[in-house]
């Protein structure tokens, strides 16, 4: 029974790892770059999936089941991601205390794309998931217009199709997974803890070596959004998923369609998207921070 459950939380952790994988790098980068090998994306799936250990366990530890206790969830993911596992929290601060941890990987990462995707592919009404999952794929496109201002050239529609449909389409066990084996309670043992906590020591110790000043910035901002996590407890929101029908989680292919379809005009404007995106999500991420802060005070 142990080995069992051993191994459902760990299909759980996989699966997760790759939703938070596709929504933080894949939909963010938008393109197949020079230095990408698939043992790489590999490995970065794996790391991905070391953080959602942690975002499964902060979800179920403090009852996360609303939009604001999701989001500092997401938060807490966002700053480990940025300020232990890389540094652009320190290399643009403090504006990389919001961008990307809290406009990208709280946001969309967290939010929106485990809880409330997860929603509107388990619970939704379908016109309501459909028209989700295609502004979701327009916003992608519209990102993905970006890039060319990097790259000095705009990916192909042929190229940028493949990227698409090729990253998304495993999202659709993933999800899968998430909802047939996520518990009400995700219970790892201690030694799971353990070994998972020293995986994330291990990038700790070298971030800290390389940025000292990191060790006053990032254990005040987890330890206050803990403390905010621990007063405002809800119902898991893991709690409510039931059965979901197979042909749901083809919706999620309307992502990759709608982006090509925003894409395909876009990419011959030459036009600062990164600006507006960063702004609006940016604002976002602080006004959602600041309110759950509230909320938890309050």
């Amino acid at each position: 029974m142990g080995r069992k459950e051993l191994l459902r939380r760990m299909a759980l952790t996989l699966a997760v790892g790759y939703v938070l994988f596709f929504y933080s790098e894949m939909m963010f980068w938008a393109r197949w770059r020079p230095e990408d090998t698939l043992p790489g994306l590999m490995m970065t799936w794996l790391i991905y999936s070391v953080l959602a250990f942690f975002v499964l366990l902060l979800t179920s530890r403090f009852r996360a089941g609303d939009v604001y206790s999701v989001f500092l969830v997401g938060a807490v993911f966002g700053w480990l991601v940025e300020g232990v596992v890389v540094q652009t929290v320190y290399t643009d601060f403090p504006f990389g205390i919001v961008w990307t941890p809290l406009a990208w990987h709280a946001l969309i990462s967290v939010l929106i794309g485990i809880y409330l995707a997860g929603k509107a592919l388990s619970e939704w009404k379908i016109r309501n998931s459909i028209l989700f999952f295609v502004l979701l794929g327009a916003f992608w496109g519209f990102w993905a217009s970006y890039w060319k201002l990097e790259d000095g050239y705009a990916v192909g529609l042929g190229d940028f199709a493949l990227y698409a449909f090729f990253s998304t389409i495993p999202l659709l066990p993933s999800y899968a997974v998430l909802h047939k084996l996520a518990p009400e309670e995700f219970k790892p043992t201690r030694a799971e803890i353990g070994v998972f906590t020293a995986i994330l020591l291990f990038f700790a110790f070298f971030t800290f070596l390389a940025v000292p000043f990191s060790a006053l910035i990032l254990p005040p901002l987890i330890g206050i959004t803990l403390y905010a996590l621990r007063r405002l407890k809800r119902k898991s929101f893991f709690s409510n998923y039931g059965g979901v029908g197979v042909s749901r989680y083809l919706m999620l292919l309307l992502m990759p369609a709608s982006a090509l379809l925003v894409y395909a005009p876009m990419r011959g404007i030459w036009f600062d998207v990164n600006v507006p995106t960063a702004l609006v999500t940016s604002g976002l991420g602080i006004a959602l921070f600041l309110k759950a802060l509230y909320k938890a005070l309050k």
